[in-house]
């Protein structure tokens, strides 16, 4: 008998869990040892484990009973190094917007029920911001996690939601990501205010990006006295629009032909 399609979706989820357990440098660990970083037991680990060596996502080292990322591992990551020019361009336009507004920005994507900083650039007022590269900020409760899923369909919108519900009570959240929605639709970005840090504000919009799996979000941040609610409304957000399509723009000049074009 075949496995179930929510069989085969916990098997491949728990593999995935396995696989991320590995540091970048590759460091070879026993099933044990994954059993304990990925929190599943041990004889579950062994079958995965197997299975992939077997498809070359792992390197068995029969010597020390160890595995480490084999070279089928290392296909997953070309997506992302084929992005990362991408974000080094968009990098020298956040750069130059940081320095001119004061501001702290932004380049973040979404991992599970967090908005993961992957480029950050600061303006010499912002550095008191606690926002680093690897940050992780609660989805719910920063304007680049509302922009985020502002940006889903409506069928997307709904399954995420109710993903989030088994992580997020309050109602207080829903309200508020609901407004982003409208202010999203009606300007392109949406804002937050005192929810990251007292008296910070936060903008955001999504960043259509070429080459990458799914949308990165664009935001900036700085002290809400310097930036309140008018002035990001009628400049700020704008402004930040105005970032994100020159880097859109430049973004799409920069990517190779299709093959076969003239």
């Amino acid at each position: 008998m075949s496995a179930t399609e929510p069989d085969l979706a916990r098997v491949l989820s728990r593999g995935l869990v396995l696989l991320r357990a590995f540091s970048p440098r590759n460091t070879p660990m026993t099933n044990g040892e994954l059993s304990k970083l990925a929190g599943l037991p041990r004889p579950t680990v062994s079958r995965i484990t197997a299975t992939l060596m077997r498809l070359g996502y792992l390197e068995y080292l029969p010597n020390k009973t160890q595995y480490r990322l084999g070279s089928a591992a290392l296909t997953l990551g070309f997506g992302t190094l084929s992005t990362m020019d991408v974000r080094l361009r968009a990098r020298e336009h956040m750069q130059r917007f940081a320095e001119k507004e004061d501001l702290l920005v932004v380049l973040s994507v979404r991992d599970g029920m967090v908005m993961v900083c992957q480029v950050v650039c600061r303006g010499r007022g912002a550095l008191t911001v606690r926002l680093e590269v690897g940050s992780r900020v609660e989805l719910p409760h920063s304007a680049m996690g509302r922009a985020w899923a502002a940006s889903l369909s409506p069928g997307e919108h709904e399954s995420f939601t109710h993903e989030m519900r088994r992580h997020f009570a309050s109602d207080k959240v829903y309200e508020l990501m609901d407004e982003a929605s409208v202010k999203i639709r009606e300007t392109g970005f949406c804002t937050s205010f005192s929810e990251l840090e007292p008296d910070l504000m936060s903008c955001a919009t999504v960043i259509n990006l070429p080459r990458t799996a799914g949308p990165y979000v664009l935001g900036c941040a700085g002290p809400a006295f310097r930036y309140p609610r008018e002035r990001c409304d009628t400049e700020l957000g704008p402004k930040l629009i105005a970032l994100r399509l020159r880097i859109e723009e430049e973004a799409l000049s920069s990517q190779p032909p299709l093959h076969g074009s003239l």
